[in-house]
């Protein structure tokens, strides 16, 4: 709880220097009115220098802080036309530009996201996602968190999983690709540019081709259907730029780790019409766990064509793969609740085993201007992924100390198509603005499986339902004869999936409404889930009727109250899972209530949030924590978390960067079947988190262009699925030095400085992760 204060503290020193500061540069001030005479609302940029700020309740503005400049005022406004104003300032001057009247006119906001931005901040200033048409952060009544791709550089975080700790109330699962979102675990799919895509669970792609990511906060039901009820993470695809530009970036670091990117864009021809961008990488790392490894390569080319006004299209596509382990974690002894009975690079997996995994992603994304006021948009994602294990486990204890293994190989090949249409219409009514929007959604996904156990014969010439046996205290890493293992007597269809799919499809309506200073958001959406095998009419079959109501009100052009209610729903249907109960499967259903505030200040470079949040979930399943039975599970009743989150994001002054966030929550089991889970905490859900990284680059004297970054990660402590057994709290100190130059570029970042020992996650004590200890990263960047 210590770190509000700090943060605080901090912000309250850079204002006081930014005030003084400001007192001895160039400003720039007006007015801002409608055809009526009434104070507008609008914002207003300095086109070259980027600097941004909008009118306060009178329609005045002030831009401070300047330097002597050749620059454009642009002031822009929802409903009106743009005004651009050339202006040139002397240092020290102070520019009125009087009462500036606005033309009112109807401005066709974008629903699709084609080309790409140039914009380097960590903070960012609009989303598609939320809405699926552009919106302003500020005006998003409801928790959304971006990471940019500057923040993604500068902490040279290269997976998913290394970059959720910059968003608050997110934190991890396990040691996969799963994660925590508002107290509760989110294992659907991510979403890629909107359309949801397919997650094998145990792999962490590359970042190469990723523009941001987005995390909104509680169930968004009523645009993309089921969904995990704490969040759904979205990426952001890199777009083509209409300006020539490539650079190469080389890193190296701890444990052998090497890793190279490259990024080439510009316009194919003198119009401009057809666009392209090349986004590539490779990365090979050792690790500090014992046998594990990860060669990865991406290949992401994107195209964009505009032929006019009226059509524009944009095709993506990303070819990765990953040359892994499968890594479940660092066992202890058993009935040991003791987490360092064990050193942190103990694992059980066997020299030869291996994880393959190949994932090709096409998307097409599109929109059409049929009227002045009326637009379609379109986009089609197809999800291919191959996955080829592997792996010798941990079957069972044979004393305190050692083990039996199993072993066991998969091929597990998935096809996901997602399809998503939709009208946007929008119109003015006098003073009111209307943005109405309809569509259908479509999502099919299936699943091929085809999973053989082994064994080898015991002293009778019976299956043994083992392939020998391992120890915890003294292990011994050597090649295992698997070419004598025989298929285990107990394999059965069970583990071979063929067919096994689900189809989704769902139609919706959404109207953003704004008057004045108020905006409201009404969403309806009627859902339709399938989930079966080769259409066997015993399958999932679900309805659902998904709400949605979102409140915001401009207190000032920078400051936003909301207030928001979700729906959400998430058929559970793992395809072996059994419950404790002998139940079916219910679809797990939740609600949020949210409320909170939004800002923007030192010149519209740096936003603030705050949310207050309560989530209450029917039908949660959790892992019944059987090690014998991995595929039992329990369905409690109700579970429902209740917390705040806090996050300061972009630019102090153009050479301070700044990425603050701090959490609050507590999960937790309100009804059950069993009496004695209700009031347990929800399993690897801290309490408090919070994270940093604050970035000064010197901009004068011999050390101009160098510049130092300090962060800090930290977690609560968490409870897991075994009883007794609970995660200690940690903080993780990192910190860099890096030099930007006009063209080259390096850094180094030192992470974990202080050497602790903590675990990120843990399903029990056969099955947790520790985090790496102390290591740094290299990086060396050159732009053309």
């Amino acid at each position: 709880m210590a770190t509000k204060p700090n943060i605080f503290f901090i912000l309250s020193l850079l204002l006081a220097v930014n005030i003084s500061a400001q007192k001895k540069d160039a400003v720039i001030m007006g007015k801002i009115v409608t055809t009526d005479g009434n104070a507008a609302y609008a914002t207003i940029q300095l086109k070259n220098l980027r600097t941004i700020t909008g009118t306060d309740n009178n329609g005045e503005f002030i831009l401070q802080n300047l330097p002597a400049l050749k620059d454009s005022v642009i002031i822009s406004s929802i409903g009106s036309q743009n005004i651009t104003i050339p202006i040139t300032l002397e240092k020290g001057e102070t520019r009125d530009l009087g009462i500036i009247n606005l033309n009112t006119k109807v401005i066709q906001l974008k629903d699709v996201e084609i080309t790409g931005r140039i914009a380097k901040s960590y903070k960012s200033d609009y989303s598609y996602f939320s809405t699926k048409t552009e919106t302003q952060s500020g005006l998003i009544a409801q928790s959304v968190s971006t990471i940019t791709k500057e923040l993604i550089r500068d902490k040279m975080e290269f997976t998913v999983k290394d970059a959720v700790d910059d968003v608050p109330g997110v934190n991890q699962y396990s040691g996969y690709d799963e994660y925590t979102i508002r107290g509760f675990r989110a294992e659907n799919p991510r979403n890629i540019n909107g359309l949801r895509g397919y997650n094998t669970t145990y792999t962490s792609g590359m970042l190469v081709n990723v523009e941001r990511i987005e995390v909104i906060k509680g169930p968004i039901a009523t645009l993309y259907g089921n969904c995990d009820p704490g969040g759904t993470i979205n990426l952001v695809t890199k777009k083509p730029l209409t300006t020539a530009g490539a650079e190469i970036n080389i890193y190296g670091g701890y444990w052998n780790h090497f890793r190279a990117e490259g990024d080439i864009t510009g316009p194919v021809n003198k119009k401009k019409t057809l666009l392209y961008r090349f986004n590539a990488g490779y990365d090979r790392a050792n690790s500090f766990r014992n046998g594990y490894y990860t060669k990865s390569y991406q290949l992401a080319p994107s195209f964009t064509f505009i032929p006019g006004d009226r059509f524009k299209i944009n095709l993506d596509i990303s070819l990765s793969h990953i040359n892994t382990i499968l890594d479940r974690g660092q066992p202890g002894f058993l009935n040991d609740s003791l987490l360092r009975s064990t050193p942190i690079n103990l694992s059980v997996t066997q020299p030869g085993d291996y994880l393959h995994e190949t994932d090709l992603a096409s998307i097409i994304t599109g929109s059409y201007k049929i009227s002045k006021n009326l637009n379609f948009n379109t986009g089609y994602l197809n999800y291919v992924t191959q996955q080829d294990v592997t792996e010798h486990g941990l079957n069972g204890y044979i004393t305190d100390d050692s083990i039996s293994l199993y072993y066991d190989t998969w091929d597990y090949h998935t096809v996901t198509n997602t399809l998503t249409n939709y009208l946007t219409w929008q119109h003015n009514i006098g003073r009111v603005n209307n943005h109405l929007l309809i569509g259908y959604d479509f999502v099919k996904s299936r699943v091929n499986l085809d999973q053989q156990y082994f064994e080898l014969p015991d002293a009778f010439g019976e299956g043994s339902g083992i392939v020998g046996t391992f120890s915890l205290k003294n292990p011994q890493y050597s090649k295992r004869p698997v070419d004598t293992y025989q298929v285990a007597d107990y394999d059965n269809d069970a583990t071979d999936v063929d067919g096994g799919m689900y189809h989704t499809h769902g139609v919706y309506i959404q109207d953003e409404i704004s008057y004045n200073k108020w905006r409201f958001l009404l969403g309806l959406r009627q859902e339709f889930y399938r989930g079966d095998d080769d259409d066997n009419e015993e399958g999932i079959r679900e309805n659902v009727f998904l709400p949605r109501i979102n409140i915001l009100y401009s207190i000032k052009p920078n400051l936003h109250i909301y207030a928001t209610y979700n729906n959400g729903f998430d058929p559970f249907e793992p395809s072996t899972a059994t419950q404790v109960f002998e139940d079916p499967f219910k679809p797990q259903r939740s609600e949020l209530l949210e409320t909170g505030v939004k800002t923007d200040f030192f010149n519209n470079q740096l936003s603030a949030s705050l949310a207050l949040y309560q989530l209450t979930i029917k039908n949660v399943a959790v892992n019944a924590n059987d090690i014998s039975n991995p595929n039992l599970y329990v369905q409690q009743g109700e579970n429902r978390s209740r917390g705040a989150e806090a996050e300061i994001n972009g630019n102090v002054f153009s050479n301070l960067s700044v990425s603050l966030n701090y959490s609050y929550c507590v999960a937790k089991v309100t009804k059950s079947k069993i009496e004695s889970q209700v009031g347990m905490l929800a399993e690897n859900a801290p309490k408090n988190a919070s994270n940093s990284w604050i970035k000064y680059t010197f901009s004068q004297g011999v050390l101009k262009n160098f510049g130092i970054s300090a962060g800090h990660s930290h977690a609560g402590a968490r409870s897991t699925l075994q009883q007794g057994l609970t995660l200690p709290s940690y903080v993780i100190i990192n910190g860099g030095l890096h030099y930007s130059g006009k063209h080259f570029s390096t850094a180094v970042n030192l992470y974990n400085i202080t050497n602790k020992t903590y675990w990120m996650g843990a399903y029990n004590n056969v099955n947790k992760w520790p985090g790496a200890p102390r290591n740094f990263m290299i990086s060396a960047g050159y732009r053309f």
